[in-house]
């Protein structure tokens, strides 16, 4: 979600909400710092980013920069521990559009009640309203009420698409779902924007799409930077098909893919 067109993208992750009394919390962290380390910083391409990631990097001196880079590039950089009292934090405030993200975490007696703290954190103090992801664990759904506090943030979330257990950024590709942001920005603060592209089924007033997804996905999506065997193989071969779509370049395409 981060590492996808070196963090250039509107679908990016860029702030992550945890349960503060949450065992795993500083594993999932780490295992996000083990991952870094071993994919090579991209070059820096897009306006401003140099900018954005010194701004950022100004207002969090204790961020990590993980990753040797060279001219032109920027390491894959996380702020994480952010005190989410300070609701005008540059990470809840600006989107970094770049390769850079931020962490944070939200104390609560219990999981439901984290859930109904991080679906208001999100809508009241994040910036942007494009997309958000919930990974949940399908043994925490047999709860009744950890699995009604999800349903619930699905409503709740004022996102154009959600994703449960798959990046919401998906939704971008498929066409038949809406993108785009939640209905009610103004113009005068227009953030993530206002309307809809794709919508191929014509809803005329979309509030949003929820995708759904497996815990683990099998075989290893090929927007996955731990797709490494054959993305390489994987993308030439999607450009040929939309330049030139011939139904005899599918099982070659599909070989491609569940070989990663």
């Amino acid at each position: 979600m981060l590492t996808n067109n070196a963090g250039f993208n509107c679908n990016a992750t860029r702030v992550i909400i945890q349960h503060a009394s949450w065992s795993q919390r500083d594993q999932l962290l780490q295992q996000m710092r083990q991952l870094l380390a071993q994919v090579p910083p991209r070059i820096a391409y897009y306006p401003g980013a140099l900018e954005r990631h010194q701004t950022f990097a100004a207002a969090h001196p204790e961020a990590e920069h993980i990753g040797a880079s060279s001219e032109g590039q920027l390491p894959w950089t996380l702020v994480a521990g952010v005190d989410p009292e300070n609701i005008d934090d540059v990470c809840f405030t600006t989107e970094a559009f770049c390769s850079l993200f931020a962490e944070t975490a939200l104390d609560a007696a219990s999981v439901p009640e984290y859930i109904d703290r991080a679906i208001t954190f999100a809508n009241q103090h994040l910036w942007g309203s494009l997309n958000a992801t919930i990974i949940v664990h399908p043994e925490s759904l047999k709860d009744p009420a950890i699995a009604a506090a999800v349903e619930q943030a699905i409503a709740h979330l004022h996102y154009g698409t959600v994703g449960i257990n798959y990046w919401a950024g998906v939704g971008f590709t498929f066409g038949t779902t809406t993108w785009g942001a939640y209905p009610g920005h103004e113009i005068y603060n227009i953030q993530s924007g206002t309307g809809v592209v794709h919508n191929t089924l014509m809803f005329s007033r979309p509030q949003k799409s929820v995708l759904r997804g497996p815990f683990r996905s099998v075989p290893t999506p090929p927007w996955f930077v731990t797709h490494g065997r054959t993305a390489n193989k994987l993308f030439p071969e999607f450009v040929d098909f939309e330049a030139s779509p011939s139904p005899w370049k599918v099982p070659g395409i599909m070989w491609t893919a569940v070989r990663g």
